[in-house]
């Protein structure tokens, strides 16, 4: 996988273009993240950590948004420090990290402030856990003149409830989407994005061409 390319290609459809007919959304959702020691930068051996509402799963998942909430939490993502390719970007690859979508009836989940806090992560946990998997190749690429940017991953779902629904694609998937504005206090970014079946290849661009897509109008 191209990860540049393919975070500017998960970041047009997370702000509403439509890609060819081979990529399949199968969960949406938005949140917020945390690193300890602060974003950006992102030092060597910082902890990215990630609370979200899921708002859409597709088949083959089934779930039932009246009577659940479905919540998301990645752990276990570790900093392999800032590169800067120009001056006004920089990219940030993380090692490990695990994906837990959890389902409940409690409707509680809060961010609350100056995470980790008596809600987060907690509330976003404290469920049946309905999927479970790794991520690979996590990369975020940010804008800091306009404190905007895309992330990607590749997932790998490996147990929970409805680990069966699946059937044999537990791989194949593609994490990302793009950041958009608005964090309670003691986040760094909030996220908008998808988990991905099959992609539509794009075509390689530039920085110039990446950083535009980050620009919000």
């Amino acid at each position: 996988m191209k990860h540049g390319v393919m975070a500017l290609a998960i970041g047009l459809l997370s702000l509403g273009f439509v890609p060819g007919a081979n990529a399949a959304s199968l969960i949406d959702f938005q949140g917020y993240s945390y690193e300890l020691g602060g974003f950006p930068p992102s030092q060597v051996g910082d902890a990215l950590n990630f609370v979200a509402l899921v708002d859409g799963l597709t088949p083959p998942l089934s779930w039932n948004p009246a009577g659940n909430e479905y919540t998301l939490h990645l752990s276990g993502l570790s900093s392999q420090g800032t590169q800067q390719p120009d001056p006004n970007n920089i990219v940030i690859h993380y090692a490990g990290g695990s994906l837990a979508l959890h389902e409940d009836s409690s409707f509680n989940a809060e961010p609350g402030i100056d995470p980790p806090n008596a809600s987060a992560p907690s509330s976003y946990i404290d469920g049946p856990l309905y999927l479970g998997g790794v991520l690979t190749n996590f990369t975020i690429f940010f804008n800091t003149e306009f404190n905007s940017g895309a992330f990607e991953a590749d997932v790998t779902f490996e147990t929970g409830g409805h680990f069966t629904e699946l059937g044999a694609q537990t791989t194949g998937y593609t994490f990302g989407g793009v950041f958009i504005f608005g964090v309670p206090t003691g986040y760094d970014l909030q996220w908008d994005g998808q988990i991905l079946l099959d992609p539509v290849p794009v075509e390689n661009v530039t920085w110039g061409g990446i950083k535009g897509t980050f620009v919000q109008r």
